[in-house]
């Protein structure tokens, strides 16, 4: 009888801190918010790196970059490191070949590129969680495993979580972002969610004097092609406007419905989740994870 009475206090505490923000409709996708404070603050997680790669299916170099960061990527956990491709228009390199099936140019990715990183006009070219080196978050490859290592080390305030569902029937996933803060959070942020796809073959444009593949490989294997933001593009949706400052213990939960439009086989589809600052001057990423689409 003393259990039954301790779990019915327990429950009747969490509904009395739960409170619930509006609904938010922003068209399609659709976002719902709820948010609490949990009776115990948990351990902060390992912080997990997110990486943005501008690459192209006409930029030679490019394939280099992408092995460049495949094998960092292997060398740690999984999950530790998020990669995000980034193909968008307004430079030759990024331009699809002759004979190529697909164009995997997006233009969410343009503004990306645009509004977040001041224009790329060059590619192979990255960001290793929107911090500077050297004066610009734009990163040449030759720093991207320092950024990478250092960054693996930098405490993060909020675990993340992200859950999806795939309706096949409809195409429509069911994408659910949790997030509980470990210590204190005062400063504004957002939470952006992007699509990426693997195992896409098509053609490559290598080095002429490339020993494997010189000039082209037919049947390059692309991965981490971003498909598209869930949430808002390019900057992410605002967290909690309503609490300006996060305590340690806050639990905040964003629920979206996303109807998949442009991608070959959501069966090759990751969902990758990440929280970035939107304070003046600092963009940086303060967390991020992935999961499978279904």
């Amino acid at each position: 009888m003393r259990k039954v009475l301790l779990a019915a206090s327990f429950i009747v505490l969490l509904a009395s801190c739960e409170e619930k923000a509006p609904v938010i409709n922003f068209g399609e996708p659709i976002a719902q918010d709820t948010t609490f404070v949990l009776p115990t603050v948990p351990a902060a997680e390992k912080h997990n790196v997110l990486v943005e790669e501008f690459t192209g299916q006409s930029c030679s170099n490019c394939p280099a970059a992408h092995e460049l960061l495949t094998e960092i990527k292997k060398s740690h956990e999984p999950g530790r490191i998020n990669i995000i491709g980034l193909y968008f228009e307004g430079i030759t390199q990024t331009r699809p070949p002759h004979d190529a099936k697909y164009d995997f140019r997006h233009p969410q990715a343009k503004l990306i590129a645009t509004d977040i990183y001041s224009g790329v006009s060059a590619i192979p070219a990255g960001g290793v969680e929107r911090v500077a080196n050297g004066g610009s978050i734009k990163l040449d490859r030759s720093v991207w495993s320092s950024t990478i290592d250092a960054r693996l080390n930098v405490p993060s305030p909020v675990n993340l979580k992200i859950e999806s569902e795939y309706n096949a029937t409809d195409s429509i996933a069911s994408i659910r972002a949790t997030l509980v803060y470990t210590s204190k959070v005062d400063f504004p942020h957002n939470i952006s969610i992007v699509v990426v796809e693997d195992s896409m073959i098509d053609k490559q444009e290598y080095p002429s004097t490339h020993p494997v593949h010189p000039g082209y490989d037919e049947a390059y294997v692309f991965t981490n092609v971003f498909r598209g933001m869930v949430t808002s593009a390019p900057y992410g949706d605002p967290i909690l406007t309503s609490v300006a400052v996060k305590e340690p213990g806050r639990a905040f939960i964003k629920n979206y419905k996303y109807k998949l439009t442009n991608v070959l086989n959501p069966a090759n589809c990751r969902v990758i989740a990440f929280i970035n600052s939107t304070k003046t001057g600092d963009p940086q990423i303060i967390q991020s994870v992935q999961v499978k689409l279904k």
